[in-house]
């Protein structure tokens, strides 16, 4: 008899300060980590930082509808995730239209307005005109390229590279290290998808969608379903090659606690610790820290085996 995955155990709740927080990335400077949040109602991009002995210290905001070059509202962002590199950086994707801004937040400057494009003999082609459809997750990859979930119809990752340009694949050493600068392009460009590699079998039926990502110090992937309100760790041992292999398979697999309201977001706090965000219409008790349960976890069916490392252990 198939056992269920294992559930991770709530620690504490969060309050995050952005509403219908969606998304989450940390970066790591002079032994600090800092945890960046950004929601689909607001312009508004928050930081804290995280200490194991402390935990998440005061949040301060950025309005980044005042940043140089912003074309959103204040109001309505409709921003879906965040990533960032190791120097000033922060790329924020929305699905509709599906672009990603890029920021300077030490020059309150916008860098690079990005559109993602499925054009004929794309692997994506057709399947990149449902709005609600689009992007929920996304991850800087090496030679300015970028590493998108698409949430579902199909549920997959795309990668998405400047027009021309062929695919790169995806192997532990396409991540950016802690203090690598992300190859940025400037101005308006055009990205197009170069890779879709799709779940399929077990783990198809392991996540009903992928509503974020997150890069673990072991340089694995790790994706978040909203509609299945999991966790899944993608190992990256055998690379992504082709552009269009099938991901069969995840390494590990947990459920979040019960009751979790619309996860959109997930990152690593140190390496027993993780922050999940949720998307909700308050700042109160819409994040919180998750942990691995301290008995024995069962063997998951939508996992190649047990736990046998720190979940999602944090970017360092």
């Amino acid at each position: 008899m198939t056992r269920k995955p294992p559930r991770l155990v709530r620690s504490q709740f969060i309050d995050l300060p952005v509403v219908e927080a969606s998304g989450l990335a940390t970066r790591r400077t002079d032994d600090a980590l800092r945890v960046l949040a950004i929601g689909d109602r607001t312009a508004h991009l928050a930081a804290s930082t995280y200490s194991p002995a402390s935990g998440l210290g005061d949040w301060q905001t950025i309005d980044l509808s005042l940043v140089s070059g912003w074309p959103l509202p204040a109001d309505d962002s409709q921003l879906e995730a965040i990533a960032v590199d190791g120097g000033h950086l922060v790329a924020l994707m929305r699905e509709d239209p599906p672009v990603v801004l890029v920021a300077d937040t030490e020059q309150r400057a916008l860098i690079a307005q990005i559109t993602l494009t499925a054009p004929s003999g794309s692997p994506l082609a057709g399947r990149w005109d449902d709005p609600s459809s689009r992007g929920e997750g996304l991850v800087l990859l090496r030679n300015g390229r970028l590493l998108v979930a698409k949430e579902k119809r199909p549920r997959a990752l795309v990668e998405f590279g400047p027009a021309g340009t062929g695919t790169g694949g995806l192997s532990r050493s396409d991540f950016l290290d802690p203090s690598e600068s992300w190859e940025a392009p400037t101005g308006e460009v055009a990205y197009e998808a170069t890779s879709m590699w799709r779940l399929r079998g077990k783990a198809k039926d392991a996540l009903r969608d992928i509503s974020a990502l997150a890069v673990g110090r072991d340089r694995s992937l790790w994706l978040l379903s909203d509609k299945s309100s999991a966790v899944a760790r993608l190992s990256l041992d055998t690379p992504l090659e082709l552009p269009d292999a099938k991901i069969r398979n995840f390494d590990e697999l947990w459920r979040l606690p019960k009751r979790t309201k619309k996860p959109e977001g997930i990152v690593a706090l140190d390496e027993g610790h993780i922050l999940v965000a949720m998307d909700t219409g308050s700042t109160r008790r819409n994040g919180m820290v998750v942990s691995r349960p301290t008995n024995k976890p069962e063997a998951s069916s939508g996992s190649a085996g047990v736990e046998r490392r720190p979940i999602l252990r944090t970017s360092t």
